[in-house]
């Protein structure tokens, strides 16, 4: 029975690479340690430098966004992300498709067609800086740091230590985050590039996009399935979990900005960024470990099938 989707993907050393960031170490980064673990060992950081990003973000969003209608999505998203857990155990579908994964596209969609009218993309993506190493690093510190910022995961079977492996995969993917996929807007050539119709504001990308392939993930799971081992639908599902819950704390976070809670500078931009991060990094590994299937990764050819007879 398979228990943990993510216990395949995300290993020993990627844990300990995180433990070590956040300054953790002796028996806490031995192993099957959950986040209130590894909050309780972390020293008292004050990430001053993650202020002043939350307060420029609040400064242009404060009095348009709608805490109200976030918070009346957010525990469908929690509740169709929670039921992603036991997919590996299911196996793959049989008759149909079983809409498991666009269950949280629908429910998070309402949310994320009212944060583009309020424009709360382009403001995220004006003001949150490239997210280098030392910065994801000091992000996802200070969000591991909060029990209140990390509650939102214990609402999506993502608590103990499936959190602690949200996060490792962050610190273990920042490089090729900031080499390949994320710089911040004044980086960005504007003689070769300009966000707009086909090319959506960097926190636009990793929220819709990460919508887009929780909907299209049951049928490709379903189409596929010839071709799909265990480990293969495991891995999607990790994914999949990662992308829903990188999606809720980013909502947690716009919720915030709405007046729905009182959360400093530091802690909303800790907020954001990891809910940006997660969907980005997901997102980038769900096609090469579930979509661009190689012969070696495949599962074996059936030769008990036969080819149909039809009489003249």
């Amino acid at each position: 029975m398979v228990t943990h989707s993510n216990a395949r993907y995300v290993d020993d050393d990627d844990r300990r690479e995180f433990l070590k960031a956040l300054g953790v170490g002796g028996a806490v980064a031995a192993g099957g340690t959950g986040l209130g673990a590894v909050r309780d060992a972390m020293s008292a950081n004050a990430a001053s430098d993650l202020a002043a990003v939350g307060e420029s973000i609040r400064a242009d969003l404060t009095g348009s966004i709608d805490a109200d209608l976030i918070a009346s999505q957010q525990p469908a998203v929690a509740e169709a992300a929670s039921e992603l857990t036991a997919v590996p155990e299911r196996g793959l579908p049989t008759g149909e498709p079983r809409y498991e994964f666009a269950a949280v596209e629908e429910a998070g969609r309402p949310i994320y067609d009212h944060l583009v009218e309020v424009g709360f993309f382009e403001s995220t993506t004006e003001h949150l800086p490239g997210f280098d190493p030392a910065f994801l690093q000091s992000a996802v510190g200070a969000f591991a740091g909060s029990a209140a910022l990390a509650e939102p995961l214990s609402g999506m079977g993502l608590d103990d230590g499936a959190g602690v492996d949200l996060l490792s995969e962050v610190v273990a993917n920042a490089e090729e985050l900031s080499e390949h996929h994320w710089i911040a807007t004044d980086e960005i050539p504007r003689a070769e590039i300009e966000f707009g119709e086909y090319i959506p504001t960097m926190t636009r990308g990793a929220a819709g996009g990460a919508l887009l392939w929780l909907k299209d993930l049951d049928h490709h799971l379903f189409t596929h399935k010839v071709l799909l081992t265990d480990e293969i639908v495991a891995d999607a599902t990790w994914h999949g979990q990662s992308m829903a819950a990188g999606f809720q704390l980013m909502a947690e976070g716009a919720k915030a900005l709405g007046g729905g809670a009182d959360v400093s500078g530091s802690d909303l931009t800790a907020l954001l960024s990891t809910g940006f991060a997660v969907q980005a990094i997901a997102q980038g590994l769900l096609p090469q470990d579930a979509y661009w299937i190689s012969e070696e990764m495949r599962a074996e050819r059936r030769t008990d099938l036969r080819r149909a007879s039809h009489g003249n």
